[in-house]
């Protein structure tokens, strides 16, 4: 087994969180699951695989992340979703490592499925992020919604071979729901950072989103998965600046003076 620790965080995962636990064995002794206050039965299907099940507050996402690193019995974490299964080529990958130079980040490509079905084009078909990292030498910004990893000053990443097989869209009804969730934040994001909705970000973006993807992308190769996908990546790029739009004016008129 490998020295660190596989830190997940959780809210309502009873449906995917076991499957995901299954993909680790043999990994590594320390699989630790952070539940953020789920009400389905998340607890006992993390403690069934077993896992460790521990209870944390919601306090964003960069915040939460890097309050999770706390639970870990390990300085290396392999920090994952909870519906983010890996593949035993990873697994293998993940067990070779010396694991010696704090500064190095390692980044994982992802398989993402639409159902049972694979996205092999479009913006979805290349993903790659950083899922394992030295505690003490890395950390999450502070956002949020769409928190980053902060590399080492010096450090260098690795891409390790295998892959996370993560299903993106299970139901369209709640992916679209998850979209909406975080149309709302990145709007507040923007907003807290000074950016306004301009009739470029609220018409022509979303189209050029759609046309990039589904066209110069190639997601039309995916049938009605490459058109659900890029449909998607149009919708949200509308709604977070809609989003912003609104916010806009709702603070604009509290702020009103006459």
């Amino acid at each position: 087994m490998s020295p660190l620790s596989v830190v997940i965080i959780a809210k309502n995962e009873a449906s995917v969180i076991g499957r995901t636990i299954q993909s680790l064995s043999g990994l590594t002794d320390d699989i630790v699951v952070c539940d953020t206050g789920s009400t389905d039965n998340t607890i006992d299907v993390i403690k069934a695989a077993g896992a460790r099940a521990e209870t944390l507050p919601w306090s964003g996402y960069g915040n939460t992340k890097n309050n999770a690193l706390a639970f870990a019995k390990y300085d290396w974490i392999f920090f994952i979703d909870a519906d983010e299964p890996i593949d035993d080529q990873l697994k293998s990958s993940l067990l070779q490592l010396k694991l010696e130079d704090s500064s190095v980040v390692y980044k994982v490509h992802f398989k993402n499925y639409m159902g049972n079905k694979p996205i092999r084009f479009g913006e979805w078909a290349s993903e790659c992020k950083t899922k394992l990292f030295n505690r003490h030498a890395t950390k999450w910004d502070n956002s949020e919604i769409h928190e980053k990893i902060l590399t080492p000053p010096g450090g260098k990443e690795i891409v390790l071979k295998g892959y996370i097989l993560h299903q993106l869209i299970t139901d369209l009804k709640e992916y679209a729901d998850k979209l909406n969730k975080y149309a709302d934040l990145v709007a507040q994001k923007y907003y807290k950072n000074g950016k306004r909705a301009g009739f470029f970000k609220l018409y022509i973006y979303p189209s050029f989103q759609f046309l990039l993807n589904y066209i110069f992308r190639l997601s039309f190769l995916d049938g009605r998965v490459g058109f659900v996908t890029s449909y998607f990546s149009s919708y949200y790029s509308f709604l977070k600046y809609q989003r912003l739009k609104e916010l806009s004016v709702e603070r604009s008129t509290l702020n009103f003076k006459p």
